[in-house]
């Protein structure tokens, strides 16, 4: 794919579900940062751009998955890029905890997680 992510990316495979209303797609998750990921794809499965799926993500040694809300941006052959729309239950705060933990350098983790922290922060007392 071509490199259009300004996000730091952590490689990182494991099983993750695409779901929405009726369809239930199971993939291998290749890459994440706290904006996106890369999901690999069984080969002929075509997602369309712009398309919504809930994306649950299953981590080693920990019983409750990560689950978010995603947008398809980019597919090519079996592979499917998506951006996280939103994030459900306590999601963003494990993944910038996977993020620190797995990555070899974990401060670009952790300014973005900060900055999400503080954008989201703003926007509740704008409403």
């Amino acid at each position: 794919m071509i490199e259009k992510r300004n996000s730091h990316r952590i490689r990182l495979s494991t099983k993750s579900i695409l779901s929405h209303d009726e369809v239930t797609l199971t993939g291998q998750l290749e890459n994440i940062s706290m904006n996106g990921a890369l999901i690999r794809l069984e080969h002929g499965t075509y997602l369309p751009q712009g398309s919504e799926f809930d994306l649950t993500v299953f981590i080693n040694d920990e019983s409750t998955p990560l689950q978010l809300d995603v947008e398809v941006v980019c597919v090519s052959f079996a592979m499917a890029g998506v951006k996280f729309v939103s994030y459900k239950a306590d999601t963003e705060g494990r993944l910038a905890q996977l993020m620190e933990a797995l990555s070899s350098d974990p401060e670009p983790a952790r300014v973005e997680h900060e900055i999400k922290r503080r954008r989201l922060a703003g926007n509740l007392r704008e409403e």
